[in-house]
Protein backbone atom coordinates (compact mmCIF):
# COMPACT_ATOMS: atom_id res chain seq x y z
CA UNK A 1 0.00 0.00 0.00
CA UNK A 2 1.58 3.03 -1.26
CA UNK A 3 0.76 6.53 -0.28
CA UNK A 4 0.22 9.46 -2.52
CA UNK A 5 2.51 12.18 -1.20
CA UNK A 6 1.85 14.58 -4.06
CA UNK A 7 -1.64 15.60 -3.01
CA UNK A 8 -0.99 15.61 0.65
CA UNK A 9 -1.73 18.84 2.49
CA UNK A 10 1.15 20.61 3.99
CA UNK A 11 0.80 22.03 7.42
CA UNK A 12 1.71 25.66 8.01
CA UNK A 13 4.94 26.52 9.77
CA UNK A 14 4.69 26.35 13.49
CA UNK A 15 5.85 29.27 15.51
CA UNK A 16 9.06 28.21 17.12
CA UNK A 17 7.79 29.22 20.54
CA UNK A 18 10.72 31.50 21.25
CA UNK A 19 8.89 34.81 21.02
CA UNK A 20 7.23 34.49 24.43
CA UNK A 21 10.51 33.97 26.36
CA UNK A 22 12.12 36.81 24.38
CA UNK A 23 9.32 39.25 25.19
CA UNK A 24 9.35 38.18 28.85
CA UNK A 25 13.12 38.72 29.10
CA UNK A 26 12.89 42.08 27.36
CA UNK A 27 10.13 43.25 29.72
CA UNK A 28 12.08 42.10 32.79
CA UNK A 29 15.23 43.88 31.58
CA UNK A 30 13.37 47.11 30.91
CA UNK A 31 11.70 46.92 34.33
CA UNK A 32 15.07 46.52 36.07
CA UNK A 33 16.55 49.41 34.04
CA UNK A 34 13.59 51.62 34.98
CA UNK A 35 13.98 50.79 38.69
CA UNK A 36 17.71 51.57 38.60
CA UNK A 37 17.03 54.86 36.81
CA UNK A 38 14.39 55.91 39.33
CA UNK A 39 16.61 54.90 42.24
CA UNK A 40 19.54 57.01 41.02
CA UNK A 41 17.30 59.93 40.11
CA UNK A 42 15.88 59.94 43.63
CA UNK A 43 19.37 60.10 45.14
CA UNK A 44 20.29 63.21 43.15
CA UNK A 45 17.40 65.25 44.53
CA UNK A 46 17.85 67.07 47.81
CA UNK A 47 15.47 66.05 50.52
CA UNK A 48 13.01 68.82 51.55
CA UNK A 49 14.30 69.00 55.14
CA UNK A 50 17.95 69.45 54.17
CA UNK A 51 19.62 72.83 54.42
CA UNK A 52 20.82 74.36 51.16
CA UNK A 53 24.58 74.47 50.63
CA UNK A 54 26.24 77.76 51.57
CA UNK A 55 26.67 80.23 48.73
CA UNK A 56 30.19 80.92 47.58
CA UNK A 57 31.37 84.47 47.61
CA UNK A 58 32.32 86.13 44.37
CA UNK A 59 35.81 86.83 45.70
CA UNK A 60 38.35 84.35 44.39
CA UNK A 61 41.41 83.33 46.29
CA UNK A 62 44.63 84.96 45.12
CA UNK A 63 46.82 82.81 42.92
CA UNK A 64 49.77 81.34 44.71
CA UNK A 65 52.96 81.62 42.70
CA UNK A 66 55.50 79.00 43.63
CA UNK A 67 58.94 80.55 43.24
CA UNK A 68 60.64 77.73 45.09
CA UNK A 69 63.28 75.88 43.16
CA UNK A 70 62.42 72.33 42.12
CA UNK A 71 63.68 69.59 44.38
CA UNK A 72 65.89 67.03 42.71
CA UNK A 73 66.42 63.65 44.24
CA UNK A 74 69.13 62.87 41.72
CA UNK A 75 71.72 62.69 44.46
CA UNK A 76 69.61 60.24 46.43
CA UNK A 77 69.00 57.94 43.47
CA UNK A 78 72.53 57.53 42.19
CA UNK A 79 74.33 56.15 45.24
CA UNK A 80 73.53 52.71 43.86
CA UNK A 81 75.19 53.42 40.52
CA UNK A 82 77.87 55.84 39.54
CA UNK A 83 78.25 56.82 35.91
CA UNK A 84 81.88 56.23 35.03
CA UNK A 85 83.29 55.92 31.56
CA UNK A 86 87.06 56.00 31.97
CA UNK A 87 89.27 56.59 28.96
CA UNK A 88 90.40 52.98 28.62
CA UNK A 89 86.80 51.72 28.77
CA UNK A 90 85.23 54.34 26.48
CA UNK A 91 87.82 53.92 23.69
CA UNK A 92 87.26 51.67 20.73
CA UNK A 93 89.37 48.54 21.06
CA UNK A 94 92.67 48.38 19.19
CA UNK A 95 93.02 45.72 16.53
CA UNK A 96 95.78 43.97 18.47
CA UNK A 97 94.23 44.16 21.93
CA UNK A 98 92.19 40.98 22.12
CA UNK A 99 93.54 40.06 25.53
CA UNK A 100 91.15 39.96 28.45
CA UNK A 101 92.22 41.86 31.53
CA UNK A 102 90.50 41.42 34.87
CA UNK A 103 89.66 44.85 36.28
CA UNK A 104 89.19 45.71 39.93
CA UNK A 105 86.02 47.53 38.90
CA UNK A 106 82.77 45.94 37.77
CA UNK A 107 80.50 47.67 35.30
CA UNK A 108 76.91 47.41 34.17
CA UNK A 109 75.83 48.51 30.73
CA UNK A 110 72.34 49.99 30.83
CA UNK A 111 70.80 49.23 27.46
CA UNK A 112 67.64 51.24 28.08
CA UNK A 113 65.22 52.61 30.64
CA UNK A 114 61.52 52.26 29.91
CA UNK A 115 58.25 53.17 31.62
CA UNK A 116 56.56 50.09 30.22
CA UNK A 117 57.68 46.61 31.23
CA UNK A 118 56.70 45.36 27.77
CA UNK A 119 59.15 47.77 26.11
CA UNK A 120 61.91 46.68 28.48
CA UNK A 121 61.10 43.04 27.77
CA UNK A 122 61.30 43.68 24.02
CA UNK A 123 64.76 45.24 24.47
CA UNK A 124 65.83 42.27 26.59
CA UNK A 125 64.60 39.92 23.86
CA UNK A 126 66.48 41.82 21.14
CA UNK A 127 69.64 41.59 23.27
CA UNK A 128 69.05 37.86 23.72
CA UNK A 129 68.91 37.48 19.93
CA UNK A 130 72.38 39.07 19.85
CA UNK A 131 73.57 36.57 22.45
CA UNK A 132 73.74 39.14 25.24
CA UNK A 133 72.34 38.16 28.64
CA UNK A 134 70.51 41.00 30.39
CA UNK A 135 68.09 41.57 33.23
CA UNK A 136 65.27 44.01 33.95
CA UNK A 137 65.32 45.98 37.19
CA UNK A 138 62.28 47.87 38.39
CA UNK A 139 63.20 51.26 39.89
CA UNK A 140 61.02 54.04 41.28
CA UNK A 141 62.11 57.55 40.25
CA UNK A 142 60.04 60.59 41.26
CA UNK A 143 57.10 58.35 42.09
CA UNK A 144 57.20 56.75 38.63
CA UNK A 145 58.16 53.17 37.99
CA UNK A 146 60.86 52.66 35.36
CA UNK A 147 62.27 49.42 34.05
CA UNK A 148 66.01 49.38 33.38
CA UNK A 149 67.60 46.82 31.09
CA UNK A 150 71.04 46.02 32.54
CA UNK A 151 73.88 43.90 31.17
CA UNK A 152 76.45 42.69 33.63
CA UNK A 153 78.20 43.05 35.97
CA UNK A 154 81.28 42.79 33.75
CA UNK A 155 84.78 43.07 35.24
CA UNK A 156 86.84 41.96 32.23
CA UNK A 157 87.76 44.95 30.04
CA UNK A 158 87.95 42.89 26.84
CA UNK A 159 84.45 41.50 27.37
CA UNK A 160 83.18 44.99 28.24
CA UNK A 161 84.65 46.44 25.03
CA UNK A 162 83.15 43.59 23.01
CA UNK A 163 79.71 44.24 24.52
CA UNK A 164 80.01 47.97 23.82
CA UNK A 165 81.05 47.31 20.22
CA UNK A 166 78.14 44.92 19.63
CA UNK A 167 75.64 47.38 21.10
CA UNK A 168 76.94 50.21 18.89
CA UNK A 169 76.91 47.98 15.78
CA UNK A 170 73.25 47.18 16.41
CA UNK A 171 72.22 50.79 17.08
CA UNK A 172 71.53 50.31 20.78
CA UNK A 173 72.49 53.25 22.97
CA UNK A 174 73.97 52.31 26.31
CA UNK A 175 75.17 53.87 29.52
CA UNK A 176 78.18 52.50 31.40
CA UNK A 177 77.58 52.33 35.16
CA UNK A 178 80.06 51.33 37.81
CA UNK A 179 78.61 48.69 40.07
CA UNK A 180 78.10 49.63 43.68
CA UNK A 181 80.83 48.32 45.91
CA UNK A 182 83.52 48.01 43.23
CA UNK A 183 86.71 49.92 44.05
CA UNK A 184 87.38 53.23 42.39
Amino acid sequence: MTRDYKHRRRRGKKASGQTAPFVTGLAAGLAVALLVHLYHRGQDQISPGATPPPKRSAVTAPEVVDDAEPVYDFYDILPEFEVVIPGEIGRAPDSGSDRTEKSDRAYYLQAGSFRSFDDADRRKASLALLGIVSEIRRVEVDGRITHRVLIGPVSETGKLRDLQRRLVENGIEYLALQAKGSSQ
